[in-house]
């Protein structure tokens, strides 16, 4: 039987931030064309785990890349890895002194071979597709919040990863809006070629689009399962932060 091959292998993972929040022994496997969401309360590990996967936070343990430790890279296996894992910060990032379609443009001009023509064009029909061409011109002081977030967006896709990191997408957007941009990150949960990792405080916003759900608590994992597991599991950590509840084991400040 042939082994399985993950695209993305996360292994006994330690790290701290200096503000205190932590990972303790973080192990998870990412298939090709599975989406996973990872949710908890404030303070129990979320803001660090993306850092640590894109090898922007110093971490104890393992993070494996189709099979190859991340640390190892070379100059040119780290370019093409920035390349296959997109990011959606939960800040944003957008470049404020650049427009909308510059700050969209801005990875195919450093990590693409297209001619200035073919991300123009290109570009300009990915805009078409997020409702952004009436703003394309605007700068990011200028947006709204769901204008802003369908940017960074644009700009994390832009170059095709194989693994999306989506980070905090819904916590500021109003009802309509989270709504009309689920429909945008369904249509790429659904491929059968690409993965996504969420990290959120509300996971029931990607019930139809994820095949795992991960709580983390005080840097642990204290839940996994499926989405019906997610809605029926008697999981007492689950269940307080399912019932918004103040009893049970996590201790809310």
């Amino acid at each position: 039987m042939e082994e399985r091959r993950y695209l993305l292998e996360v292994n006994n993972i330690v790290s701290t931030l200096e503000a205190g929040e932590h990972l303790r022994d973080i192990s998870f496997n990412l298939e090709k064309g599975k989406n996973v969401v990872f949710f908890g309360p404030e303070n129990s590990g979320l803001d660090i785990l993306f850092p640590v996967i894109m090898g922007l936070q110093k971490f104890e343990g393992s993070v494996r890349y189709k099979g190859k430790e991340v640390v190892d890279f070379d100059y040119l296996e780290q370019h093409n890895y920035k390349k296959e894992i997109g990011y959606l910060h939960s800040d944003l990032g957008l470049i404020s002194n650049m427009s909308v379609d510059m700050n969209i443009s801005l990875p195919l001009e450093y990590h693409s071979e297209m001619s200035n023509i073919e991300i123009k064009e290109f570009v300009s029909s990915l805009i078409f597709d997020l409702n952004l061409d009436y703003c394309k011109k605007f700068r990011p002081v200028d947006l709204s919040n769901s204008e802003a977030l369908r940017t960074a967006y644009a700009r994390s896709i832009v170059l095709d990863p194989d693994v999306l990191l989506v980070e905090y997408a819904f916590e500021s957007q109003s009802p309509m809006n989270i709504n009309s941009f689920r429909e945008v990150l369904k249509k790429r949960a659904i491929n059968p070629g690409k993965s996504i990792l969420f990290v959120t405080y509300e996971p029931e916003n990607f019930l139809d689009m994820a095949d795992c759900f991960i709580m983390l608590f005080n840097g642990a994992i204290v839940f996994e399962g499926t989405a019906e597991d997610l809605r029926t599991s008697e999981n007492r950590f689950l269940k307080q932060y399912r019932d918004r509840s103040f009893t049970g084991p996590m201790v809310i400040l």
